[in-house]
């Protein structure tokens, strides 16, 4: 078998022009849903611009520091269902790789710069590729709560369902890049995004599509992990010792799930654009020591899993 290895100008060509197929594909999309849906001008408008900011964000081609708008579908995990476009964040080390990589997946006020330049930033300091993945702004959808995730108690499974098929897409997506070790892909999930993995995605395996090698749930539900079976993907849980709402659950976790409760740490403790908002029940306060101690344990965590 010929492996033919591409000049980096010629990567960097190749790696626009895929962009701005992407990006054309992407407000078609949108324009197209719009219409359909009635939405309106202003609404349509205000997508076609999130979509724009997004490639907006870097120059052409992926090179080693930047974050790249890209597009993917994400995946079908049952036969009812049909696939959807999904818009994220690329960013990728220096060198040509393979690297390992790992996928983020957003809190309930969306894309926030924690998941999209300062986690990426610091993984990709470490040589993982990150994909950050935008499922709220890829269906037009605002912050909670919206229609994946309505306002008040009850059981979230459309938004968790939804957080899986699109953290799949984006797994399936980094396996098919040259650059990217498609055996070494964890994912990521923040508040919503960690509820996401820890009640939906780590209970749902895929048989033949490929899986996450590691998962790391940061200030996440517990509650659902009860059903974790020894043998599936590797889990850690970091919960912060003053976010009452979820440390409990988290507390009570029991091996081969590694669990970490953060001394004096609020919920969203890496966020400093949440600090001293509160969502719901949840009062968040961002915390340096908290966020470079949670990196100091992802950072140790990805390194027994991934091999890095």
């Amino acid at each position: 078998m010929t492996v033919r290895t591409s000049s980096k100008k010629e990567a960097t060509e190749q790696s626009a022009r895929n962009d701005w197929g992407s990006l054309s594909r992407l407000l078609l999309s949108v324009v197209s849903v719009h219409r359909v849906t009635r939405l309106g001008l202003a609404s349509a408008t205000r997508a076609v611009t999130r979509q724009l900011l997004l490639f907006a964000l870097a120059a052409p081609g992926l090179a080693a520091g930047q974050t790249t708008g890209v597009s993917f579908p994400n995946a079908v995990l049952s036969s009812n269902e049909s696939s959807r476009e999904i818009s994220g964040l690329l960013a990728k080390p220096e060198g040509a790789g393979p690297f390992p990589a790992v996928v983020l997946l957003h809190t309930c006020g969306g894309i926030k710069p924690h998941v999209s330049n300062d986690w990426p930033a610091y993984l990709n300091g470490l040589g993982y590729v990150t994909l950050t993945v935008d499922t709220f702004g890829s269906r037009g959808l605002g912050p909670c709560g919206n229609a994946l995730h309505p306002s008040g108690p009850g059981p979230k499974t459309e938004a968790c369902h939804e957080f899986t098929r699109d953290a799949y897409g984006a797994f399936d997506y980094l396996a098919r890049r040259p650059y990217v070790r498609p055996d070494q892909i964890a994912v990521i999930g923040f508040s919503l995004g960690a509820n996401a993995i820890n009640s939906y995605l780590i209970h749902r395996p895929r048989s033949s599509s490929g899986n996450f090698t590691a998962a790391v749930g940061v200030y996440g539900r517990c509650h659902d992990l009860w059903g974790y079976r020894p043998g599936s993907t590797p889990l850690m849980e970091l919960a912060g010792e003053l976010d009452t709402h979820h440390v409990g659950a988290c507390r009570a976790v029991s091996p081969p799930i590694e669990v970490h409760i953060l001394p004096g740490a609020h919920h969203s403790w890496d966020s400093p654009q949440a600090s001293g908002r509160t969502a719901g029940r949840d009062f968040m306060l961002y915390d340096s020591n908290a966020t470079e101690k949670s990196r100091e344990l992802v950072k140790n965590f990805l390194s027994r899993h991934l091999g890095k």
